[in-house]
């Protein structure tokens, strides 16, 4: 008598869902979902008053929807015994989603019933039906998808820009127009970065001081320069699927398909198309960034943040640890100094201390020295690494043409492009394989122009040391010098990284 009492305290629950492009495109509508439901209630004799449970404007995408959560907690409360739903696609497109929903009803004896598919979940057919609709729901939705990916695919094949332009464009007829207003800022933001020595944050500042704001009118960020400086928007090239932003993550080991993440595709899933539209950055300038940034990542971080000029770059003669700052003396007359970092933290290393603005003169008079008279076998020797560095991009510029070649020839099979595009493509990769052949053969470095480089690179850096705030300084010191090595008094080597 107590368990028929208790089932009969329990509640029937109405499920309702339509999102907006369904009601537009299908004529569904919260009202028809009810009046069937309660219909269907009258009709099997269920005289009781049901709950009603209605989302509106919510896609089936995920189960995070206001009125379905609270449903399930309802339900986990065991105040209902049955849920109804005019489809199973309005509960969840996802056979797991649905399967745990069911998996959670069943456990508490509590039934499923979807009155378009005439099928109850209290039966062993009921729940094989469930299962073949769920995956063909699902199937479906997948090959939606596929027909959406394979028309993105085609149109960035013809160099249509199929997301929101980037910063310096305009989107027209999906193709990117340069902004003349907007790329004056990329100019400048390229400028300051190659040829300023600034970073990140102080491009940041500076627009941010001018007012100028970015493409979403908010104040610019370390990230946003950081991303503009990476995109290869800017030298006309196009790329596309480089991301995967469905990525599933993982929560407590279980698949949360509410959370996505984004995770980079490797290089020979992207498509990638030259000269797609306008360049507002040259090739030349956009590469000597990317090579500036990945040489920033191979820096040790407190070249970048220490504020004294030397920290980060100096090293210790005898041992080879980094040499920081300490303060020395009583607290009413205490001086910077350097000091060997395992001489300091391990006792491993014997070097004593350098007053701090001792060495930083020392520094400048080795940098003067160095603008005065190159040793003619370290100039060879940068000459060397320069020719090894043209040479891997070589081999870099005959691997992407390759790989951009045989995309096209898979998207060619598939149908996605004609063999107009594919004969285009082609002749692309072959004229790159000549100019690669020609630029081995005849790949050379001009010894006097890279000393005129270097030179003008050091006087740049002697004039702002004694003229602009130490972190900018630092900056510019960081286009020129690898690091800097104290043996002892007066007697420092100033080490060059390979001009850009």
């Amino acid at each position: 008598m107590s368990d028929q009492t208790s089932d009969n305290a329990k509640s029937i629950a109405l499920y309702c869902r339509v999102s907006t492009d369904e009601q537009a495109r299908e004529g569904i509508s919260l009202g028809d979902q009810q009046v069937r439901l309660k219909a269907y209630c009258k009709a099997m004799g269920w005289s009781d008053m049901p709950l009603l449970f209605v989302d509106d404007g919510y896609s089936a995408k995920n189960l995070e929807r206001p009125q379905l959560m609270k449903l399930i907690a309802e339900v986990e409360k065991e105040n209902i015994s049955k849920v109804l739903v005019t489809k199973l696609d309005r509960m969840s497109r996802y056979l797991k989603d649905l399967l745990d929903i069911i998996e959670l009803c069943q456990g508490l004896e509590v039934s499923f019933v979807s009155i378009g598919e005439s099928f109850d979940t209290n039966t062993s057919s009921g729940r094989l039906t469930l299962q073949v609709l769920g995956a063909v729901a699902e199937f479906e939705r997948e090959r939606i998808r596929e027909r959406v990916i394979e028309n993105m695919l085609h149109g960035v094949s013809q160099g249509k820009w199929m997301t929101q332009s980037p910063y310096g464009y305009e989107l027209i007829d999906k193709k990117l127009v340069i902004n003349e207003i907007e790329a004056k800022v990329v100019k400048r933001v390229f400028d300051y970065y190659i040829n300023k020595g600034w970073g990140f944050y102080s491009i940041a500042k500076k627009l941010n001081e001018e007012g100028v704001p970015s493409k979403q009118k908010k104040q610019w960020s370390i990230r946003s320069i950081k991303l503009m400086l990476m995109n290869p928007a800017y030298k006309g090239t196009l790329v596309w699927n480089r991301v995967d932003r469905s990525a599933k993550s993982i929560v407590n080991g279980k698949v949360d398909r509410s959370k996505k993440k984004t995770v980079e595709k490797d290089k020979e899933k992207w498509v990638t198309v030259d000269n797609a539209h306008p360049s507002i950055i040259e090739e030349i300038t956009w590469d000597a960034a990317q090579n500036k940034i990945t040489k920033q990542k191979k820096s040790h971080p407190r070249s970048k943040t220490s504020p004294h000029l030397l920290g980060g770059f100096l090293k210790c003669g005898r041992c080879g640890a980094g040499m920081s700052i300490s303060w020395h003396g009583p607290q009413t007359n205490r001086r910077r100094v350097y000091r060997c970092s395992a001489n300091k933290n391990k006792g491993t290393c014997t070097s004593k201390y350098y007053p701090a603005q001792d060495v930083e003169d020392w520094f400048k008079q080795g940098l003067l020295q160095l603008s005065e008279s190159f040793d003619e076998s370290y100039v060879l020797r940068l000459a060397d690494q320069v020719q090894e560095d043209q040479q891997s991009e070589i081999t870099k510029q005959i691997h992407n043409a390759k790989n951009r070649y045989n995309r096209k020839v898979e998207a060619y099979t598939a149908g996605l492009i004609e063999i107009d595009d594919l004969k285009n493509e082609k002749e692309k990769m072959e004229k790159i394989l000549e100019e690669a052949e020609s630029q081995e053969t005849t790949t050379y470095v001009d010894i006097s122009a890279l000393e005129e480089k270097l030179n003008q690179k050091i006087g740049s850096v002697i004039d702002a040391i004694d003229t602009i705030p130490v972190v900018e300084a630092k900056s510019l010191i960081q286009t020129l010098v690898e690091k800097v090595v104290l043996y002892e008094e007066k007697n420092i080597e100033v080490v060059l990284s390979i001009p850009s």
